[in-house]
């Protein structure tokens, strides 16, 4: 059986989609619609792949996918599926850790013990209300694309911090455990997405498929080529370290914590922060991403860690 993320064209013409100003489509993180002459900016997203800080982590990627629309995260709801009650704590804990560091609100959602269920699964509901956001429509042939982070901070983290005797196993130093398990704070990106937007025509999160799949949807979305070169980014020593132990593409593993950018002012944006990396540009042409040296690609991407995990179920 296959695990993860399915593909929105298996699904999506089967769904009565419409009334709203941003309909779901391949590439979109959020939803929009108008209210009252003020737009509603809403997403949604379940947390399935972690042992720990579900709660945390759900809350953070929810509020991302907001971000990348250049607003602010406002509100989230949450939906508590426990394996077990005595999780509940926990998981509780991490939505308020995540909720006080972006500075949003819980107003509703269900909690409940669940039968049938092996870990506990915590889906959040984000929303922001603004009078403007990024859309895909503005982009154009000749625009920089730019990648902001590094490619998987949340893969790594996850790595870290669930398959520890896997990766000493492996060789790898206990120290360098350690500091990725500190990459958790780094995949809130809204202080860095709240930066970028006012140079931005569009920006796109990268998570499940990594930095690959995020810019094969950028492709589909724009309607253009995305043409990149990937050797210009510089891997974190601790993303380098434990992804080469293990196998993993580190550029399709998941990449909560980065995000890619379209822009006509890259210089302004490399001078804000640090990881900032131009990729290449949009072209005109297919809707395809065309990776220096390794090719052209039409299709989605396999997630790494869904992969990875189908094979090591035991250790968790």
């Amino acid at each position: 059986m296959n695990f993860g993320k399915v593909p929105i064209n298996k699904f999506i013409y089967n769904l009565p989609i419409g009334d709203c100003i941003l309909c779901p489509s391949i590439g979109e993180d959020a939803g929009v619609i108008e209210v009252n002459n003020k737009y509603l900016i809403v997403h949604s997203d379940p947390i399935t792949e972690t042992k720990g800080d579900a709660g945390f982590l759900s809350v953070a990627v929810a509020c991302n996918d907001i971000n990348m629309k250049g607003v602010k995260c406002k509100w989230v709801l949450t939906t508590i599926l426990l394996s077990d009650i005595s999780h509940l704590e926990s998981i509780i804990s991490g939505i308020s850790e995540a909720c006080n560091i972006i500075g949003c609100k819980v107003i509703g959602g269900h909690t409940e013990v669940t039968s049938g269920i092996d870990k506990d699964i915590v889906i959040t509901t984000a929303m922001s209300s603004s009078n403007s956001f990024l859309n895909y429509n503005n982009v154009k042939p000749g625009m920089k694309v730019i990648l902001v982070g590094s490619p998987a901070i949340e893969g790594t983290w996850i790595l870290a911090k669930d398959y520890e005797s896997i990766l000493l196993q492996k060789g790898i130093n206990k120290q360098v455990i350690e500091s990725a398990r500190r990459f958790k704070y780094d995949i809130i990106v809204e202080n860095k997405a709240l930066k970028v937007s006012q140079y931005a025509v569009v920006m796109h999160d990268a998570t499940e498929g990594g930095i690959m799949q995020a810019l094969f949807e950028l492709a589909k979305a724009s309607g253009y080529t995305v043409s990149v070169d990937l050797s210009k980014v510089k891997l974190r020593y601790e993303t380098s370290v434990i992804t080469k132990a293990l196998g993993i593409d580190p550029f399709r593993l998941i990449s909560s914590g980065a995000f890619i950018v379209v822009s006509e002012k890259a210089d302004e944006i490399i001078g804000l922060l640090d990881e900032v990396y131009v990729l290449g540009e949009v072209r005109k042409g297919d809707p395809v991403l065309e990776v220096k040296g390794l090719g052209i690609f039409n299709e989605d991407f396999e997630e790494e860690l869904v992969r990875f995990e189908s094979g090591n179920i035991s250790w968790r």
